[in-house]
């Protein structure tokens, strides 16, 4: 399978993110530096995510979101109104993270709407023979929910294989990764609790 291209829609949709990133930075006069610091992350990579030519990974977002005070549904238009009750259609999913060639898979915003929530919804698109080893680990807890093809699950030591209908949940300061099995993209529902919960 050839990997994920980069259209317009979302070079766009890095580049709203990025300013996203910058205002709220700004608003809470926080420097590139002390991001940095707080996330761990480089200021040249942040410099990056901010000009909208980075498309970070969801571990990367979270990390921000929680330096900045933020939820990461922050980084998307809030609505005039925020409802009790929200919906996101299929087609209205929003598109964060997509760089194929660097990370193996995409992830869909599917709750973007609701902005004062405990929990951060997404579904994670893994190709197939991606050969990127990040490790990812940041605060609170997962759970992965395959919902088509085969995942390797790796936890620390430890190695699963899940298929679809299989579920996982764990301690998301323990290093994991997902990768995808064999030559069929996995689609994997991912729901990330943060270990505190901003205002």
């Amino acid at each position: 399978m050839a990997p994920l291209s980069l259209s317009s829609d979302s070079r766009s949709m890095d580049k709203e993110f990025g300013e996203a990133v910058r205002r709220l930075r700004k608003q809470r006069a926080v420097t590139l530096d002390t991001l940095a610091l707080r996330t761990g992350l480089s200021k040249g990579y942040l410099s990056k995510v901010e000009r909208g030519l980075n498309s970070p990974p969801i571990s990367t977002l979270s990390r921000i979101a929680a330096a900045l005070g933020v939820g990461i549904a922050e980084f998307f238009e809030r609505p005039e109104e925020e409802s009790r009750c929200s919906i996101v259609r299929s087609h209205e999913r929003k598109l964060i993270s997509r760089d194929g060639t660097l990370f193996g898979y995409q992830y869909e915003a599917i709750a973007h709407r609701r902005y004062r929530k405990t929990m951060e919804p997404f579904i994670i698109t893994l190709t197939p023979h991606a050969t990127d080893q990040t490790i990812f680990s940041h605060p609170g807890e997962e759970m992965m929910f395959v919902l088509e093809g085969e995942m390797l699950f790796f936890f620390g030591d430890e190695r699963h294989v899940l298929k679809a209908g299989d579920c996982v949940y764990f301690d998301s300061g323990v290093p994991h990764r997902g990768q995808c099995i064999g030559d069929k993209e996995a689609k994997v529902l991912v729901v990330i609790s943060m270990a505190e919960r901003n205002p």
